[in-house]
């Protein structure tokens, strides 16, 4: 049987981080066995060599980027990217991109195409946060980077969107909050799709928890099998083959 991967969440995150142990064995009670965990800080990035974290080497892999939005991200961050490329210690840029809630859309535009010369020359995948900026980042990786590989994380645009953006490498990362079932049924179909959590971000409205933890992604899968008319093996087989084609 297989298992579930967890290819978004932020294990730093205090609410997670202060109950990992307790976190990590729940999620692994209800079938999930590895988490993408995404270091958005320096704070975050000093997590990945943390006696905390050394006990769950097998279990978390980890990305890092700098954020659009994320207030503690900083483009400081560069050299300590460029260092974790060099050191194999992630395994994608991210989460990057690009979001219409800050203005201040130039240094964006200028963080994310560092970013993406950085994951084009160490050959990585790449992780994208977008915020009603679909648009903009379709122009940008059509005028510079066509050849992109990765996923865009959280998503839930529209039937148009997704047609965008089926052009590229990229899959689509489905949380508690998915897309219109029409664009659901059409991801589905196309096949290049992963599930995540955003813990402790994301939290389902249907559970009542003051967070989302990390075992809801069985929750959060369920949702998207009842929402598809698609049995869960076959959503876990098809996510699991999309994982090791992407990050080996």
């Amino acid at each position: 049987m297989v298992n579930l991967i967890d290819v978004h969440c932020h294990l730093g995150e205090e609410r997670i981080l202060s109950n990992l142990d307790r976190e990590i064995s729940d999620a692994k009670e209800v079938g999930i066995s590895r988490f993408i965990s995404n270091a958005l800080c320096q704070e975050e990035f000093e997590l990945m060599n943390s006696r905390q974290i050394s006990e769950f080497q097998d279990t978390i892999l980890w990305t890092a980027g700098i954020h659009p939005y994320y207030d503690k991200s900083s483009e400081d961050d560069m050299e300590s990217l460029i260092k974790f490329c060099d050191e194999k210690k992630i395994i994608a840029i991210g989460e990057i991109g690009l979001d219409n809630r800050k203005d201040n859309f130039e240094w964006q535009k200028k963080i994310l195409l560092m970013q993406l010369d950085l994951a084009k020359s160490y050959d990585l995948p790449v992780v994208f946060h977008t915020v009603k900026q679909y648009y903009e980042l379709d122009k940008i990786l059509k005028n510079n980077f066509t050849k992109v590989r990765g996923f865009l994380h959280a998503f839930n645009a529209s039937q148009e969107i997704f047609a965008k953006f089926k052009k590229y490498d990229l899959g689509f990362s489905l949380n508690a909050k998915p897309p219109k079932e029409e664009v659901i049924h059409a991801i589905i179909k196309h096949g290049f799709y992963f599930f995540e959590t955003d813990a402790p971000y994301m939290r389902p409205r249907e559970l009542n928890e003051d967070f989302n933890h990390l075992k809801n992604l069985v929750w959060n899968v369920k949702q998207i099998s009842q929402k598809s008319n698609t049995s869960l093996e076959i959503l876990k087989e098809r996510q699991y083959k999309n994982f090791c084609d992407m990050f080996g």
